[in-house]
């Protein structure tokens, strides 16, 4: 296992606004930033990522410029909705430009409207001040301190230096971000995923057999059933694969298998296989306003070893939760020119 290899390949498609590793950036130049007043000729807010076409005068010529932001539910939690812009608006806007290239493509880095409202795509810390007696309702992986911003998370920090088998390797060295991205053809990614982005909320539904668990980003949705019953045997294996689930006091352990194989479940060109297995441990912390997420990842034709680590979500109850929505047209329109 070449940790190095892992590791670069994080970066190279997960430095970035908001976005989890699911996006390149390799064309985009991050360390320049250019800015210009010009007009809104199109603002399309569709998934999985938002556009801009802005007009802007050069040399007494206008030109046009394609902006590309973040996804739906991103831009909402930040303070966007499809109102915000309008055709015709002028605004001011900070963009970083594509390198090298003569295409006017750029990735926003804000924008102020003409009422002086500055409009940018982040991560809101979330932790609501109230609490909740059981693990009903919204979360939000936490953005943990200290922690590279193309990392996000503690968890997904020692999980890019796991050690993997040969074939792992061989998946992450063979990975085409444009020709395999599960992205830009709105598939979605895994399990793991979900449960470590900051970018998106999750929902936990209590029932009494089972519990729902939803989250934002490709509108994934799974069921754990807690009413005594077992995998089935051969059953359809999914992205997400099949949950079932039951109490340990107040805590929900979940045990999922039957995944499908996948190219991407984690955002990194890391593929897993049909012998996926996680075990998931939710515990409401004492503060009554966050939980801890124990996971144990199994997958022994890709990971050398088992995998565990711990999350944080906070309880974040006046969080809008958002469809995603992802539309084909628009998914191709990221990859790299």
């Amino acid at each position: 296992m070449n940790i190095r290899s892992i590791a670069a390949l994080l970066i190279l498609f997960a430095i970035a606004v908001p976005g989890f590793a699911h996006h390149s950036y390799i064309h985009i130049d991050r360390t320049t930033v250019i800015a210009f007043e010009a007009t809104v000729l199109d603002f399309q807010w569709r998934n999985p990522h938002v556009y801009l076409r802005i007009g802007v005068q050069d040399n007494g010529e206008s030109v046009e410029w394609e902006i590309e932001t973040g996804s739906t539910p991103i831009l909402r939690h930040s303070g966007w909705w499809k109102d915000s812009l309008k055709l015709g608006d002028v605004i001011n806007i900070r963009v970083h430009p594509e390198h090298d290239t003569d295409r006017r493509y750029a990735l926003l880095e804000s924008l102020t409207t003409t009422t002086g409202v500055v409009l940018r795509q982040g991560i809101k810390q979330s932790q609501s001040s109230d609490t909740t007696a059981d693990l009903s309702g919204i979360w939000k992986s936490r953005l943990e301190p200290n922690v590279p911003f193309e990392v996000v998370s503690a968890f997904f920090a020692e999980f890019i230096t796991h050690p993997l088998t040969d074939a792992g390797q061989t998946s992450i060295d063979t990975y085409d971000h444009d020709r395999d991205n599960p992205t830009a053809v709105c598939s979605g990614y895994g399990l793991i995923a979900g449960l470590t982005s900051p970018h998106y909320l999750n929902e936990i539904e209590i029932l009494d057999n089972r519990v729902i668990i939803r989250d934002e980003w490709f509108d994934a949705e799974r069921t754990i059933y807690t009413d005594g019953r077992e995998h089935p045997v051969d059953g359809d294996r999914t992205r997400l694969g099949h949950s079932i689930g039951h109490w340990e006091s107040d805590t929900l352990v979940v045990d999922t298998q039957l995944f499908a194989e996948h190219v991407s479940p984690y955002g990194i060109g890391l593929a897993s296989g049909t012998q996926k297995h996680i075990v998931e441990r939710y515990t409401l912390n004492d503060d009554g306003r966050s939980l801890r997420v124990e996971v144990l990842l199994e997958d022994p034709e890709h990971l050398a070893a088992n995998f565990s680590g711990t999350l944080n979500w906070d309880y974040t109850p006046g969080f809008g939760f958002y469809r995603y929505d992802c539309d084909p047209a628009v998914a191709t329109r990221f990859t790299a020119p």
